[in-house]
């Protein structure tokens, strides 16, 4: 009781991740109970699909990053940014990889995606070395001119070459999106939330494997009836079941916990921030009245 009190964010993450991974252990889908028909197999469970083998990987790294956040082993150093966006970029480059993910043909929303993200961390970056005495209205002027021009370079140029109108492997996309998002978390003030909003990401898109994948098990179940007997049921008769939506539910439970960390640590970083600046207008007060007495 006293571990949850002192950590219910954690807590949180540690609830939702443990079910996202115990997930596997169900059945991800199933034929309708009212189907009149015999079929081989009747339904799957998580740990028999490479689906499933995903989200409890997924679950394991979100576990992985979520602690030493919660317990602060972690500070909140720029380079322990860094090297956490290194990690995640690269667990999301790989798993498409070992899961042997078909290749994808992305459209123009994708590549314009693709490309607004760019100019999101574009902005975030350049905000670092834009002057600190440019007024905010030119500042604000500035970062449109930027995301405006990367993105158009990017959607018109870069990503219109680079993916186009092909068939791409799913890790140069991952890598793609990762890449993108982890600059734009890092170079993002303040800094010290960096690893908190990498660990966002990392729920988010476990959450969104676990929401997407429902179509891709079916199939798995269709195919293997037909593997098996040479015929298969109707789409239509094919459901999902309790196992994805624990993983559903564990994904909210864990994304929920993720916000409360970071808005816990936000709020504290804002505490400081107004701690430090009662400090210093208390030691100019204090240095005036000196000069006056």
């Amino acid at each position: 009781m006293g571990f949850y009190k002192r950590n219910r964010s954690l807590f949180l993450i540690l609830l939702g991740t443990g079910i996202m991974a115990a997930s596997v252990l169900w059945e991800y889908v199933r034929m309708k109970p009212d189907y009149r028909y015999i079929v081989e197999p009747w339904s799957i469970r998580g740990y028999e699909t490479t689906q499933g083998w995903v989200i409890f990987a997924a679950a394991v790294a979100v576990l992985l990053l979520a602690v030493p956040l919660g317990l602060r082993l972690l500070k909140g150093r720029t380079i322990e940014s860094v090297l956490m966006a290194g990690a995640v970029t690269a667990f999301a480059t790989l798993v498409p990889i070992v899961a042997k993910a078909p290749d994808q043909k992305p459209g123009g929303v994708i590549v314009w995606g693709l490309a607004g993200l760019l100019g999101l961390a574009a902005i975030a970056v350049a905000a670092r070395f834009l002057p600190q005495e440019l007024a905010g209205s030119w500042r604000k002027l500035a970062g449109f001119g930027i995301f405006a021009g990367v993105t158009v370079l990017a959607g018109l140029v870069i990503y219109d070459r680079l993916l186009g109108d092909r068939s791409v492997p799913l890790w140069v996309l991952m890598l793609i999106l990762m890449l993108t998002l982890s600059v734009l978390a890092v170079a993002r003030p303040p800094f010290e939330l960096s690893s908190y909003r990498l660990l966002l990401i990392g729920v988010t898109l476990a959450w969104v494997v676990a929401i997407v994948c429902a179509g891709a098990v079916r199939s798995t179940l269709f195919r293997l009836q037909f593997e098996q007997m040479g015929i298969a049921a109707d789409h239509r008769d094919i459901q999902i079941t309790s196992g994805i939506l624990l993983a559903w539910a564990g994904g909210l439970i864990a994304f929920a916990g993720s916000v409360a960390l970071w808005a816990r640590r936000r709020d504290e970083l804002q505490e400081h921030s107004r701690a430090g600046q009662q400090l210093a207008v208390a030691a100019i007060s204090a240095t005036e009245l000196d000069e006056a007495v």
